[in-house]
């Protein structure tokens, strides 16, 4: 009986497919952010800085504070922070200090924020949610009694985010300088089955 030979063209042509998958399948991952200790990090910042292109950091319900917590930076990568188990059930309290989330650093829409309640964000650009030429995805969000001198909820330079199924609600720019709830500037940020209501610019804070 004749053993079978491989064809040497079909294995070049299939090699460099099969190293792609190895690739992809040895970065991609799902990493455990909770309070607890029963994750794989204790804050959300940790799991963010652990993460790589194409993973998910997952954040356990509860409410999150102090450093790790908040001003939150993606460091321009492609990935996906969520909570476990939507707004309800995982809350960034700021605490009055600082703001959610920065996208600085050139995000695109394949870095995604998902299931959150902001609140408690005091910054001077940006209570909840800062981008500076990025154009991140937010999904189902409530972004909710934040403070900013601009942009009590969000703040928007040259940005173009993706808001899905948000509530902004009572949020304030300080000095009445504007954008109680959103603040853009020479941005086009697009908002869809989205709540913007009951922010406010307050002259006499």
């Amino acid at each position: 009986m004749r053993a079978h030979m491989p064809n040497p063209l079909m294995a070049a042509l299939l090699l460099p497919a099969l190293l792609t998958i190895g690739v992809v399948g040895a970065y991609a991952g799902t990493i455990y952010v909770c309070w607890d200790g029963s994750g794989d990090y204790l804050t959300i910042q940790e799991g963010i800085d652990a993460a790589s292109d194409g993973d998910e950091v997952v954040v356990c319900d509860g409410t999150y504070t102090g450093p790790g917590n908040k001003d939150l930076d993606f460091h321009g990568k492609a990935i996906t922070v969520r909570s476990a188990n939507g707004p309800d059930n995982c809350v960034i309290d700021c605490e009055q200090r600082g703001r959610g989330f920065y996208f600085r650093s050139g995000e695109t829409k394949a870095s995604v924020m998902d299931g959150f309640t902001i609140t408690g964000g005091h910054a001077g650009q940006g209570g909840a949610i800062y981008c500076s030429e990025t154009s991140p995805t937010v999904l189902n969000c409530v972004i909710s009694a934040n403070v900013a001198v601009e942009g009590g909820g969000i703040y928007c330079s040259e940005s173009s985010p993706t808001v899905v199924n948000c509530v902004i609600r009572d949020n304030s720019a300080l000095f009445g300088n504007g954008g109680g709830g959103i603040y853009c500037f020479e941005g086009s940020p697009t908002f869809v089955n989205c709540v913007i209501a009951e922010n406010t610019a307050d002259f006499d804070t």
